[in-house]
């Protein structure tokens, strides 16, 4: 299948803008696609999320992608997602949808794939055919807890939705998701 995009996830850098192995190994995982096929847009995701630095995780793997030689006009970065539900909602309503991209790559760990294969597939909806691949070699048994912790958070503040309508979702992530709403970090308010 061709892809419209590639959608990669951060994982974590350092005050300096330091990529840890996980997210080095997801954007040079979705750079090598993308070098299979150059027509795809590159999309990284990734907020502000250091207390100690002023960069949005999103544009440092930008800046790692260009670095690795994917041309800059090629990569996009969405730096309003604070975790993997905002890496998909934000990249549909800010990006996906404008575009008209129905063919979406996500790229993110091999522990990681099964949670985000099923919160992309919620959030974008009917319409979207969705592939989630992962790097290798980061699964352990602490990993798979926290996924199984995170996926049961996930269906807690999704609870009764069948379909994603794009309204509901950002009224769940602005009124009970910890990382939108408030209570962990500042408000999210839709431009």
């Amino acid at each position: 299948m061709l892809f419209d995009c590639i959608i990669v996830l951060a994982n974590e850098m350092d005050k300096n803008g330091k990529l840890n192995l996980e997210s080095i190994s997801r954007i040079r995982l979705a750079c090598d696609l993308y070098f299979k096929n150059p027509f795809v847009t590159l999309i990284t995701c990734g907020w502000n999320y250091r207390n100690d630095s002023n960069l949005c995780i999103g544009n440092v793997m930008k800046e790692y992608a260009i670095n690795l030689g994917v041309p800059e006009d090629k990569i996009i970065s969405e730096v309003n997602s604070r975790d993997t539900v905002g890496d998909a909602f934000f990249t549909k309503i800010n990006i996906v949808k404008l575009t008209n991209w129905k063919n979406i790559l996500v790229v993110t760990s091999d522990y990681h794939v099964k949670r985000s294969s099923i919160i992309f597939n919620f959030i974008f909806g009917r319409g979207y055919e969705i592939k989630v691949i992962g790097a290798s070699i980061f699964n352990n048994t602490e990993k798979y807890v926290h996924e199984n912790k995170s996926l049961k958070a996930f269906y807690k503040t999704f609870s009764n939705q069948i379909n994603a309508d794009d309204n509901v979702i950002f009224e769940r992530l602005s009124t009970l998701h910890p990382f939108y709403n408030g209570d962990l970090h500042p408000k999210i308010i839709l431009k």
